[in-house]
């Protein structure tokens, strides 16, 4: 390979990073909405107060721990607990960075 080659490809390098950076944030968004397809059966969009919270909006911190909260047994909902511990850590933050990307009021399922 030229000079001018080498050149070509090391310049390359920091785009394709930073473009490998943005698919990878991508694909947590469409993972999480994937996996968020079973949250929406209990945790509907339109909830506003009532014994099961609505998601969408909801900080992706808040989510990543109340999920590790029911996965340790922190929090004692039975159901949600069952829920956690199926997630492992990077599905819980592939949901929690799709509920926080989603707007309140944004038409759901």
């Amino acid at each position: 390979m030229g000079v001018s080659g080498r050149r070509t490809l090391f310049g390359l390098v920091p785009a394709l990073t930073m473009l490998g950076t943005n698919l990878g944030f991508a694909a947590d968004l469409a993972y999480g909405e994937y996996l968020a397809s079973e949250c929406f059966s209990c945790h509907h969009a339109a909830v506003k107060d009532g014994a099961i919270p609505a998601l969408v909006g909801l900080p992706a911190q808040d989510l990543v721990n109340s999920l590790h909260d029911y996965r340790t047994g922190r929090r004692g909902n039975p159901v949600m607990q069952n829920v956690a511990r199926s997630l492992d850590n990077a599905q819980i933050e592939a949901l929690a960075a799709y509920f926080a990307s989603l707007e309140i009021g944004e038409p759901r399922l």
